[in-house]
């Protein structure tokens, strides 16, 4: 009996083109001389099936060889064939896989695309090689960057910037720089520059020699006026001092803004006391009470028990019920003492008159007992605290607790070491 191999040549096309394309793929791998003979009908039938998800395929993969076979039976066309989704495109997943040669093929239907509908493909598998850490498909694209008649003011221009410099692609920034790709002083779509970026970035040693070859490159300190602000948000303190270094210094910024920054809880007190140097206390003393309260809060969570004293001494921080006199700022001076720690700012705050029991939710003495802060439980008692363990929201377990911790600190005298 005759088998398939043992069929002539031409039976065996004929057979071939009547098979649908998942039995004509199976086909093509029964042997290499099956594969000699049906292969370029099987890429007809991909080209007439679904050329797209091919095309796509290959780009995923690093399939050089069939994209080229795909793009020679199906012409440039087959880079069209997909849902018009972001993301989707051959070239870009070629340059988030990293497969240099796949983009290399792919670049000349790309600046064909950007050219005639004023697209920018360019840019997006720019930043698609950027996010993924790519820094040879990055150098190709660089390269051909005068081909794509890039603006290099445009917004468009500065997101792979920004996002290398988001990520802490040290690497890929200095190949941005080396190839001059866009102005450094350009706005994104978020309307920050590429130096704004690397200050409202987390610190590290990466952002660091980031900013500092965006400073030395000449970016320009001024045209981002919440540059500072940005390091003072992101806790950057490396790149707040290299900013200042630089002479970069607070005109552009409104007291206000800073004020309110000074205010926020942070780790890194160093920041905190950079930010008061630029806060004139005896006139912020002088204005509202909102602006005092700002203040009152930024010396609490800062550690600066000096500013502290002087800011309740000389302004009326404290309404007659002993709480900040401005209805906006919610906060409880004696409770966020308490929540980080601050014993010497508790009896600063009790000697001028705060009240020890708290209002509201808002319990000094809750919290110093939840967290076992016994000195400064002691000390509201003695200052004539009221605390009802029972009118505690949580569970009997926890109320519990809060009872013997309290009878705890009940039995011993405050301690002198304040």
């Amino acid at each position: 009996m005759t088998t398939l191999s043992e069929l002539p040549n031409e039976m065996l096309l004929e057979i071939s083109l009547h098979l649908d394309y998942r039995d004509l793929n199976a086909f093509t791998r029964v042997s290499r001389h099956f594969h000699a003979l049906s292969n370029r009908n099987l890429y007809k039938a991909i080209a007439k099936d679904s050329p797209g998800k091919s095309i796509a395929w290959a780009a995923e993969k690093g399939k050089e060889a069939s994209a080229r076979k795909l793009l020679q039976m199906c012409g440039s066309k087959i880079l069209d064939d997909l849902p018009i989704f972001e993301g989707q495109e051959p070239i870009r997943i070629a340059a988030w896989k990293g497969h240099t040669n796949i983009v290399e093929l792919f670049l000349p239907y790309c600046i064909q695309h950007d050219t005639e509908k004023e697209g920018d493909l360019f840019n997006r598998t720019l930043k698609a090689a950027v996010t993924s850490e790519h820094a040879a498909v990055v150098k190709l694209l660089l390269e051909h960057k005068a081909d794509c008649k890039t603006n290099s003011h445009d917004r468009h221009a500065a997101i792979p910037l920004c996002k290398a410099v988001e990520l802490g692609h040290v690497s890929i920034v200095r190949l941005f720089l080396e190839y001059n790709y866009c102005s450094l002083d350009t706005y994104d779509l978020r309307g920050m520059t590429p130096l704004a970026v690397a200050a409202a970035t987390r610190p590290s040693p990466a952002n660091l020699e980031i900013a500092q070859l965006l400073v030395g490159a000449g970016a320009d300190l001024y045209i981002y006026d919440k540059l500072l602000l940005e390091a003072a948000g992101s806790d950057n303190l490396p790149v707040m001092k290299l900013l200042l270094a630089n002479n970069l210094h607070w005109r552009q910024l409104g007291w206000l803004e800073v004020l309110w920054e000074f205010s926020r809880p942070r780790d890194n007190h160093e920041m905190g006391s950079l930010l008061l140097s630029w806060i004139d206390v005896d006139r912020i003393l002088k204005y509202g009470n909102l602006q005092r309260c700002y203040l009152l809060k930024g010396a609490i969570v800062n550690r600066l028990d000096d500013l502290l004293e002087k800011v309740l001494k000389e302004s009326s921080v404290l309404d007659k019920d002993h709480q900040p006199n401005r209805r906006a700022v919610h906060f409880c001076p004696l409770s966020l003492a308490v929540c980080y720690g601050r014993p010497r700012a508790v009896k600063l705050l009790l000697d001028h008159g705060a009240d020890p029991s708290g209002e509201g939710n808002s319990r000094p003495v809750q919290l110093a007992l939840e967290k076992g802060k016994d000195t400064m439980a002691r000390l509201l008692f003695d200052k004539g605290a009221t605390f009802d363990p029972d009118m505690c929201f949580g569970s009997s377990e926890y109320r519990q607790l809060l009872k013997l911790r309290m009878a705890r600190v009940q039995r011993r005298p405050v301690s002198q070491e304040l």
